[in-house]
């Protein structure tokens, strides 16, 4: 499994994903699998390296997202 962030919506996670760009943070805007939808709109990003760096930036910027899923199983 991948590293993932969920969002409530879209534009929050087109947000995101434009706020981990400028701090070198790569990320992929995807579907939300359907596993670990959980009533949000169902968009995630995928971020395959940094990923507890991508989450602490998004907490610092107050970003709000629905769930972290971590595919080490952290």
């Amino acid at each position: 499994m991948e590293n993932i962030i969920a969002f409530a919506s879209m534009t929050n996670a087109m947000k995101a994903k434009d706020m981990l760009r400028q701090n070198g943070i790569s990320a992929r805007l995807i579907r939300t699998p359907a596993n670990l939808r959980r009533g949000s709109c169902g968009y995630s990003l995928s971020v395959p390296k940094s990923f507890t760096r991508a989450v602490e930036l998004l907490q610092m910027k107050n970003l709000p997202y629905k769930g972290i899923f971590a595919g080490d199983g952290r």
